[in-house]
């Protein structure tokens, strides 16, 4: 874990020098200075708001597993999750931590199940955005660019396709906690309870909240692009925004810094916007997702 966490924090902190080398730490500043603090409050507002649905989300996901956990329960682990995520060396160990302490009330293989299904369906509602954008506005994305999104996006299909319908994910588990009987059979457990997810019904709620919670993503990435003084085309957000997002959710990076800003320079500088005012919205987007976590961070010492 520490090796991990030493390789993602060396990762982020290349990209993040390199491109302030590259783009120029003076252009940086500048675009960051330009920031209208009350559409910062707004994306801020606006990224709360975002919390509270992944946590009805979430919600219903337990109640379909049998775990029944009242609405201000669910936001509260929500929010502890969301701080862990941003603090601790892992990607996902504020999943692992929202989990455990849910599994210490309730069930741990439905907690842990719920929690990865919370994942899947958020990554299944940024693969429908994309592609919906693209299919529609196709023709305004440059071709190289076009290409790469549309790689990436396949992709991430693949991957998903393979958690949720195949054995490859059993025996991996099985060839790397040979071992350890015990952790192998809780994770086997744990994809078991995954693949009994099948109410067509929840599935098509908790898509829907997905699909609302990422929308409001993209509007918060267009409001800090307005706070900056960036004027483009409302369609691009639509696009570049999930697939960001997919690149973010990879395990290579602390909580995504230097990933997000780099991929929105590399993708909205391929439309005409500049690589220091897009570099700068990705570090505002990120700003934002560190201070509402940090509520989470409040959340947990007041229950703890």
């Amino acid at each position: 874990m520490k090796k991990g966490f030493v390789l993602r924090a060396v990762i982020s902190i290349i990209l993040l020098v390199s491109f302030f080398y590259f783009i120029g730490i003076e252009k940086i500043l500048n675009e960051i200075s330009k920031t209208i603090l009350s559409l910062f409050i707004l994306a801020l507002a606006i990224e709360n708001m975002g919390v509270f649905l992944s946590a009805k989300r979430w919600q219903i996901l337990l109640f379909d597993s049998g775990l029944k956990l009242n609405y201000k329960e669910a936001l509260s682990f929500y929010y502890i999750g969301s701080f862990f995520n941003t603090m601790m060396p892992s990607s996902f160990g504020g999943d692992v931590i929202k989990a455990y302490k849910l599994g210490k009330k309730t069930s741990s293989i439905e907690a842990f199940s719920s929690v990865v299904m919370d994942r899947i369906a958020g990554l299944i509602a940024v693969i429908i955005i994309a592609l919906t954008s693209i299919s529609f506005y196709y023709f305004l994305i440059p071709l190289h660019t076009l290409i790469i999104s549309m790689f990436i996006i396949i992709s991430f299909i693949i991957i998903i396709s393979i958690i949720i319908k195949t054995s490859v994910i059993e025996k991996l588990v099985t060839i790397f906690f040979n071992k350890w009987k015990k952790i192998e059979k809780f994770l086997l457990d744990v994809i078991k309870s995954i693949k009994e997810y099948r109410n067509i019904k929840v599935w098509g709620y908790v898509i829907l909240i997905s699909l609302l919670y990422h929308l409001m993503l993209v509007i918060n990435n267009y409001i800090l692009s307005i706070s900056i003084g960036i004027k483009t085309n409302f369609i691009y957000f639509l696009i570049f925004v999930p697939v960001s997002q997919i690149l973010v959710s990879l395990p290579i990076s602390i909580q995504g810094f230097g990933v997000r800003e780099g991929s929105y320079s590399m993708l909205f500088s391929s439309v005409g916007i500049d690589y220091s005012s897009a570099f700068s919205l990705g570090f505002l987007n990120q700003i934002v997702k560190v201070l509402t976590s940090m509520i989470g961070g409040v959340v947990y010492v007041i229950k703890k």
